[in-house]
């Protein structure tokens, strides 16, 4: 079966990694019926794709992940079977689409979510993130603190609690059922991938396809301390309300995320990793807000 497949990508501007994302999806050996582009900035270049795939441009008032993401699903096309979203720096190997395609193919009902797998791990990955992976089996697992475990570079199909909001396919009729998700509207859309997982996990299954292979184009490193303070405050913030609004008990979050927190900035320190300091700040600040608007 041929799997109609519609990629969403949400961007907040214009650059060269956001083009080799495109091209990446214009060189696949099995084609999307579209590609569905909602940016903050209104987009001007008429991007060269084959002539098997519809482009549909949206711009966007405001710089936030999830209404983006939401204006696309508006405009899915009714024929489409599958809704990949990508996130705007992601390389997809040629034969991605076609394995994930293969992939669903084979899927029972219960299975709702598909990701691609990174095959590279992300330098975002935190210390703990890094230690879990290292030593344990818990690829994909999702803790009761809040804290999602990365699953990069799978060697086998695996049965995961979470899918990377902007590595993820799913099935047409689980996401139209959520085309109106309701998310802060923060220009950091931090957990949001974690909440839809949970919301979409209730009653069936996350998988990641370990042949659908596709690369997350790392970003130079640039140290803008105010950008990195807000976004160590909203990290916890939303980690914090996650946990209060799924998990229910507070206890283990308490327990553990300031232990670590600290021990992470006592490395940044020892290093000289500035960028990692100030973000471990604003990750103390947002333990104790209360209300992040």
């Amino acid at each position: 079966m041929n799997n109609k497949i519609s990629i969403i990508i949400s961007t907040k501007k214009f650059n060269n990694e956001f083009y080799k994302t495109i091209t990446s999806i214009n060189r696949q050996s099995y084609n999307p019926i579209e590609i569905i582009l909602v940016s903050h900035q209104k987009i001007l270049k008429d991007f060269h794709l084959n002539n098997k795939i519809l482009l549909k441009k949206f711009t966007s008032k405001i710089k936030n992940q999830v209404f983006q993401r939401n204006i696309a699903i508006k405009n899915i096309s009714k024929n489409s079977d599958l809704v990949l979203q990508l996130d705007d720096r992601i390389l997809l190997e040629k034969n991605c689409l076609y394995q994930l395609n293969k992939f669903w193919n084979r899927a029972n009902k219960s299975i709702v979510g598909v990701g691609l797998n990174q095959t590279n791990t992300s330098n975002d990955s935190g210390l703990f993130n890094k230690f879990i992976n290292n030593y344990f089996n818990f690829k994909g697992k999702l803790l009761s603190n809040g804290i999602a475990i990365d699953y990069s570079n799978v060697n086998k199909d695996l049965q995961v609690m979470w899918l990377k909001g902007g590595m993820s396919s799913w099935r047409y009729n689980a996401i139209k059922k959520n085309e109106n998700r309701k998310y802060p509207m923060w220009t950091w859309s931090v957990y949001e991938d974690v909440e839809f997982s949970l919301i979409q996990n209730k009653n069936k299954k996350l998988f990641v396809c370990q042949n659908a292979k596709a690369k997350i184009i790392e970003r130079k490193k640039i140290i803008d301390i105010k950008n990195l303070f807000y976004r160590g405050k909203i990290h916890t913030f939303a980690q914090k309300r996650l946990v209060k609004k799924y998990f229910k008990s507070m206890n283990f979050f308490f327990l553990s995320i300031p232990l670590l927190i600290c021990l992470s900035l006592i490395i940044s320190v020892f290093t000289f990793n500035i960028s990692k300091f100030i973000y471990n700040l604003g990750r103390i600040i947002g333990f104790f807000i209360i209300h992040f608007d």
